[in-house]
């Protein structure tokens, strides 16, 4: 387990080479980071190519307080550092409440493990699809499940996905076979390592690409892989413990971080150009629509102001900005913290995560062959009345309308039908992995099978 740890920070180090430096700056500082102002804690200079801005810098007075604050904590950022590298504990971020490794030591603990291994159970996976790979949670229990395996295909757009996942897969792959060809004799084992090795008859596709590009992705490939020939496709929505726990990708108000937000860094817009460049009619629309607030009007004027005196630049800045909402006693609105549906709306018009699910969709089904099966993994009710209706229109049912129709005028023809569903109703998280992985708590596996 440390061994994976240690693995897991160095991978980390390398993923976020590709990151412009102003992120990179968040995880580089020494000691603890001092709590700044949003308004004159950061000056904004230059442009970054792929969307957002350029590198922070701090101004003076913060440059003083950070010294200072440096030297008070050498001796125990020394003592931190130490125990950092040999503490199996510590992995990439901690501060959050939500659980940080699997148990292979992997920044990222899939959700619905149980429920997506019985959904291709009873299927013979040769050629498998996982189009978010993250850190290979999944696509690897997968691969140990199916030794009968001979092609993955993994996308991501994250350069860190790739760096943890693609040694992952292979090796779970491998175990597999090797523990399904132990009753061999010596005969058999000798002849399948001369012409049956795992290495020549697996194929590991990643493509660092968008899942919306499913379809022109597939047709690049030169494995002969076949049109409509692919037994599984599984596809994890939202955003993962690598994305969260990370202060300097700018997905969470748990920790101060530049406003990014980006899945990968060629997206073309940050949630820093969302904040500060778009009028205030969209961030209205977006705060209304993506993120289902009730005083989005109001959310979205206080925003517009706060960027007039200076650029909302950090997580806490947008967080400052938004300040007290209506209604909201002691800081939550329930069991959600009122800055969440704000940020989920910022980070879902910044990557425009609605458009890539109804992309997908279409093209997986196409690629799928009879009897294989499409699996989709949600986190909030937009994502998953998209892949309902979808899964709905693909099964020959007529789509819902504004209005009902009268018994005498003529009813609209049915769909043809292409797939058959395999959950009526979406399968949840128990409770006790909603215990162990509190973010497991609002995710939702609907699963289709093609004809």
């Amino acid at each position: 387990r440390g061994t994976c740890a240690m693995s897991a920070t160095v991978a980390t180090a390398r993923g976020l080479g590709g990151w412009p430096a102003r992120c990179r700056a968040f995880r580089q500082r020494t000691g603890t980071p001092t709590r700044m102002s949003v308004r004159g804690s950061f000056s904004r200079f230059g442009n970054a190519a792929g969307g957002g801005r350029g590198a922070l810098c701090f101004s003076g007075r913060a440059r003083a307080e950070a010294k200072d604050e440096e030297s008070k904590t050498t001796e125990t950022s020394a003592t931190a550092s130490t125990s950092t590298t040999t503490s199996p504990k510590n992995k990439l971020k901690l501060g959050t409440n939500a659980k940080q490794s699997d148990v292979d030591g992997a920044p990222h603990v899939p959700v619905l493990m149980r429920q997506v291994l019985e959904s291709f159970g009873d299927v013979t996976l040769k050629t498998f699809v996982d189009c978010t790979m993250g850190a290979g949670g999944h696509s690897s229990a997968v691969a140990t499940k199916h030794p009968e395996l001979r092609m993955f295909i993994g996308f991501d757009v994250d350069p860190l996905a790739h760096t943890l996942a693609g040694p992952r897969i292979q090796n779970a792959l491998r175990e597999a076979q090797k523990g399904k060809h132990d009753g061999d004799g010596d005969e058999a084992s000798s002849l399948r390592e001369k012409e049956n090795t795992p290495e020549k008859s697996f194929s590991f596709n990643p493509i660092t690409a968008n899942f919306r590009e499913l379809r022109a992705q597939l047709n690049l490939l030169q494995s002969g892989l076949e049109t409509s020939s692919i037994e599984g496709i599984l596809i994890d929505l939202g955003v993962s413990s690598m994305h969260l726990d990370l202060p300097e990708r700018g997905f969470s108000f748990n920790d101060d971080g530049p406003l990014d937000m980006r899945m990968g860094p060629s997206a073309p817009y940050s949630a820093f150009d969302v904040v500060n460049d778009w009028p205030q009619t969209e961030i209205e629309r977006i705060l209304r629509d993506y993120g289902e607030e009730k005083h989005w009007r109001l959310l979205a004027r206080r925003i517009c102001e706060a960027r007039i005196e200076s650029p909302i630049e950090t997580t806490h800045g947008l967080v400052s900005a938004i300040g007290r909402v209506p209604g909201v006693k002691h800081g939550r609105s329930g069991n959600v913290n009122p800055a969440t549906r704000t940020f989920q709306a910022i980070r879902i018009a910044a990557n425009d995560e609605l458009g890539c699910i109804e992309d997908v969709i279409p093209a997986a089904i196409e690629s799928l062959k009879p009897g294989g099966r499409l699996a989709i993994i949600t986190f909030h009710s937009l994502e998953d009345k998209i892949v309902k209706e979808l899964f709905k229109k693909y099964a020959g049912r007529v789509p819902e309308t504004d209005r009902p129709y009268s018994q005498w005028e003529p009813q609209p023809p049915p769909p043809p039908k292409i797939v058959k569903l395999i959950t009526r109703k979406p399968l949840v998280a128990d409770d006790e992995e909603v215990k162990a992985n509190v973010r497991a708590r609002s995710a939702k596996l609907r699963v289709c099978e093609k004809l």
